[in-house]
């Protein structure tokens, strides 16, 4: 069975021990097939039946965690079989693991999950497998438009999203594309002025059962440009969305994977997300990356694909609470100040974008200048502000986000705020033992007697160069 985490620490701090590193490479000879290695061979003690590991892993094998990626660095493998040379590893997954030649194979801990990006050889003995970040390759998988490509049309909506223009059909037909369920058209308004909607207005399911055609029908021709506002429903009294009003990003993702050729697996921080309103729309097909990027930007979230091979979202904050102690006696060497980072001098947060900016000489000459203002500029703004006598050249923060509500963003804004309104600092250190299982973003609290820590205080985990080969880590801590 698996071990505990109080468990895995102990035994990484054994100086009785004998280590083994085994890797599990999927590869395509005819079918999929897995490939078992090891740094110096394994077999299960407990499972007669259980593959046994070839002992034919070279160099080290490491695995650079940082706070937006989890990367395997390349190793070579010694070719133990000729046929080698034709298995088609490239795009296939690949698991590292660690753990005692004494243990059932089940005890072992997963160190890495990756999918092998490129296979080269510099002599006839040995290939190298190396890996690029899992998140790169699910981020820039295309999202076709409800499923159809081509043929679906723009605009695409996730979430909830303001003055938007759909699609026109003719001057009294337009039409946008979104996942089922999502939303629920608001405010329509021509060249600014709300309008009535015919009762030929539909949802129309578009034959592939993973999304919506919304069709708008005007009562009269349109004068001007067409725009309306998009909100999310409350979801029924079941299911994991019960009382949230408005999209959230687990909803966004979970709905995202329907229009992607590579599905990303949800991971178990994605549920934790902040359940704010945010959205997004585009008029000409984008990637995931672009979409993820401004949901998580918009909430202070990092995305990354952990060891498990799941979207983890990783908000470094004052709010966590310490899982250990790390001392002095648990570094090979000094602790060192990498980064300096001055707190904010002013902050300005913008909100509820303007999906679709109309010039203001355009605009209906009965809409109020307050109107005016809003329907041609792309964001609002919320702020706050004070002076750093002692950072006189700290320039002033202007972030856009996805977020709607004023609320949200003024939220949001106080978070950051408070979480910058002292000077932090990143440091770093080399370990053996324990360190190797600090996962990123973690909180702990580090007593050293060096850079004022004599007293003890919370770190950050955010970065952690793994070296499963020598037991030995290179931390980044921000505090």
């Amino acid at each position: 069975m698996a071990l505990s985490d109080s468990e895995w620490r102990e035994w990484l701090d054994l100086e009785d021990k004998d280590p083994v590193i085994l890797v599990e490479a999927k590869y395509y000879d005819g079918s999929e097939k897995t490939a078992y290695w090891s740094d110096t061979g394994y077999a299960d003690p407990f499972d007669a039946n259980a593959p046994d590991y070839e002992p034919v892993l070279q160099g080290k094998i490491r695995v650079r965690e940082k706070l937006q990626s989890s990367v395997l660095e390349a190793f070579e493998v010694l070719i133990y079989d000729e046929a080698m040379l034709d298995w088609q590893f490239v795009g296939h997954d690949l698991e590292v693991w660690l753990g005692d030649r004494s243990w059932p194979r089940a005890d072992f801990v997963k160190q890495a999950t990756e999918k092998t990006a490129n296979v080269t050889s510099r002599d006839e003995v040995s290939l190298q497998l190396s890996f690029q970040d899992l998140g790169d390759m699910y981020f820039d998988q295309l999202v076709n438009g409800n499923g159809l490509g081509a043929e679906a049309g723009l605009p695409f909506v996730f979430g909830r999203v303001f003055n938007m223009a759909p699609l026109k059909k003719s001057d009294e037909n337009f039409v946008f594309y979104t996942p089922a369920i999502i939303c629920i058209t608001d405010d329509v308004r021509d060249n600014g002025v709300s309008v009535t909607l015919h009762p030929d207005s539909d949802y129309n399911p578009d034959g592939t059962g993973d999304g919506l055609e919304i069709e708008l029908v005007l009562n009269s021709p349109a004068s001007g440009q067409v725009t309306l506002d998009i909100y999310g429903p409350t979801w029924a009294t079941a299911g994991p969305y019960q009382g949230t009003i408005g999209p959230n990003i687990e909803f966004l993702l979970s709905k995202m994977n329907q229009y992607i050729q590579i599905p990303i697996p949800l991971g178990p921080t994605v549920p934790n997300a902040p359940k704010d309103d945010i959205g997004y729309v585009f008029y000409q097909y984008g990637t995931v990356k672009q979409m993820l990027t401004e949901f998580c930007d918009s909430l202070g979230l990092n995305p990354r694909i952990n060891s498990d091979g799941e979207l983890d979202l990783v908000r470094v904050d004052d709010a966590g609470t310490p899982t250990r102690v790390v001392t002095d006696a648990d570094f090979e060497g000094p602790l060192k100040l990498e980064v300096v980072e001055p707190p904010y001098k002013q902050l300005e947060l913008g909100y509820q974008r303007n999906w679709s900016v109309q010039g203001s000489n355009t605009l209906a000459g009965s809409l109020t200048a307050a109107d005016i203002r809003l329907y041609s500029r792309e964001y609002r703004y919320a702020k706050e502000s004070r002076s750093l006598d002692a950072y006189p050249f700290v320039r002033n923060q202007k972030l856009d986000t996805t977020l709607f509500e004023q609320t949200d963003a003024e939220a949001e804004l106080t978070r950051r705020w408070n979480l910058r309104d002292e000077e932090r600092r990143v440091y770093s250190a080399s370990s053996y033992g324990a360190c190797i299982a600090d996962k990123i973003g973690d909180t702990l609290t580090l007593v050293h007697p060096e850079f004022g820590f004599s007293a003890g205080r919370n770190v950050v985990v955010i970065g952690n160069l793994k070296d499963l080969s020598e037991l030995r880590s290179e931390l980044e801590y921000w505090t």
